[in-house]
């Protein structure tokens, strides 16, 4: 009986054990499959990662490339803008801007400016130059100079241009340099007020002008300038 009972006891110890180990191998085979798909995660999560980085990659050069492409085709422009602006002279701005951008860093238009008439938006040319007329007057325009009316005006006012031209001349009626006041002045092709003011300091400082051609002196009048005016104005 004591024997019986011992080996009884002995073969459960063996199946108890037996079973350990059992368990214990499908145990193992979970984690070792656990780890496993913890592992195609991981690479799959990486994968992702990897493909948002070339996209984000991608669009960062497009963007980049789309950018040196719009840089490439605005360049820069240089104008020269006279008449009825607040300060005459060579404005250099980007190719984009209108007329109104250069008008506004030479201070902007006189109060005399034909605004009813003057086209600000227009696109600007480099190397042109441009004249803001005053209420009234008609600009003669020439190679180097550049219309700024609406472009429903310019005809009444090239033909309106040759009949005062042509008027002018018949009736000898010249506006003296040399006495002409600011008012004056200003009535003459091409000079605002900004220029008529230089005429009159020119001549303050250095007396009466002793030729037409004298008036190229004053800064502001140049050869073109000159050409417009050079029928309208005398010196006795």
């Amino acid at each position: 009986m004591n024997n019986k009972g011992k080996i009884i006891t002995f073969a459960i110890i063996i199946l108890i054990s037996i079973g350990g180990l059992v368990c214990k191998g499908y145990l193992s085979d979970e984690v070792y499959v656990l780890n496993e798909e913890e592992n195609t995660s991981k690479n799959i999560e990486d994968t992702i990662n990897k493909n948002d980085g070339a996209e984000n990659s991608s669009s960062s050069n497009s963007n980049e490339d789309n950018k040196s492409e719009k840089d490439v085709g605005v360049k820069e422009i240089t104008v020269y803008i006279s008449g009825q602006v607040a300060k005459e002279g060579v404005v250099t701005l980007s190719s984009d801007k209108r007329l109104a951008d250069a008008v506004e860093k030479l201070g902007g238009l006189t109060k005399n400016a034909d605004t009813n008439n003057i086209n600000l938006a227009m696109k600007l040319e480099d190397e042109k130059h441009y004249i803001i007329p005053k209420e009234g007057e008609v600009i003669q325009n020439n190679s180097d100079s550049t219309q700024v009316t609406s472009n429903k005006d310019n005809n009444n006012q090239a033909n309106n241009s040759s009949n005062n031209v042509t008027q002018s001349n018949s009736q000898g009626s010249k506006i003296n340099i040399n006495t002409a006041d600011l008012k004056q002045l200003d009535d003459i092709p091409g000079v605002g007020e900004a220029t008529a003011n230089k005429i009159l300091s020119y001549r303050d400082e250095n007396g009466e002008f002793k030729s037409i051609e004298e008036i190229k002196n004053v800064n502001g009048i140049g050869d073109k300038k000159f050409e417009n005016m050079k029928d309208l104005i005398c010196v006795k």
